[in-house]
């Protein structure tokens, strides 16, 4: 199947993925809106198309799609809700560990479950120690998310060293993301205006520190793992 078709199957994918997912994200108290109803189809659909197109035709391609999609549902609810729901990073990780099993298996290749859940430890046990350090400014959501980011991170490198420079590159550039979308959103409450709705912080009273991390998370993880794959 050539790279064109993969896009045109990814989008396929995400287009029905992030319509089924909805219903979810309503049940987890997202406001039900005609624009939601719209971009989060959409940006699944983008997601799973660059995801194929720069994967190729490959088993690889199914756990990463697997993950976008889990992304695109924790970032909406985190954005609206600043908080990262359980009831998509549990099962997306479960998922994500039935499926990195089974095609490492199946290819013979029982070593690549070590190096992606080494990836995952790294990850986890650096976000734990920013949550200590920041005295949970960095919520544990994030911690927790990082677990499945992290397994597919390792799995997509070529080699314990590479996989886990991915991680690092990761977390640094999620911490670059996450400070300019710090800065943005303080910058527009500090002018009486917000883009979304803030259920934390006092709207008299700005904070520039309270703000989603899991969008800069998953623009991050996204950009490392399709990079990493693309010149591994």
């Amino acid at each position: 199947m050539s790279s064109v078709a993969m896009v045109i199957a990814g989008g396929t994918i995400g287009t029905v993925g992030g319509r089924v997912f909805l219903p979810v994200l309503w049940g987890l108290d997202v406001r039900d809106s005609r624009s939601l109803r719209v971009l989060v189809p959409s940006f699944t659909a983008i997601s799973l198309g660059i995801a194929g197109g720069v994967m190729g035709t490959t088993w690889d391609v199914v756990p990463v799609w697997a993950l976008f999609i889990a992304l695109v549902g924790v970032t909406t609810v985190d954005l609206f809700h600043y908080r990262i729901p359980n009831v998509i990073v549990f099962p997306a990780l479960a998922v994500l560990l039935i499926l990195l099993t089974a095609i490492s298996l199946l290819r013979n290749q029982p070593g690549a479950i070590g190096q992606a859940a080494a990836a995952a430890g790294l990850y986890g046990g650096l976000m734990l120690a920013l949550h200590i350090v920041s005295r949970g400014s960095l919520g544990l959501g994030d911690v927790k998310l990082s677990l499945p980011v992290g397994l597919v991170l390792g799995w997509v490198g070529s080699g314990y060293g590479r996989s886990l420079m991915a991680v690092v590159l990761t977390l640094g550039l999620a911490s670059v993301l996450g400070a300019v979308m710090g800065l943005i959103v303080w910058g527009v409450r500090v002018w009486g205006n917000q883009i979304l709705p803030d259920p934390l912080a006092d709207p008299s009273r700005p904070q520039p520190t309270v703000f989603p991390f899991a969008p800069s998370m998953a623009v991050a993880a996204a950009v490392v793992i399709l990079v990493v794959r693309a010149t591994g």
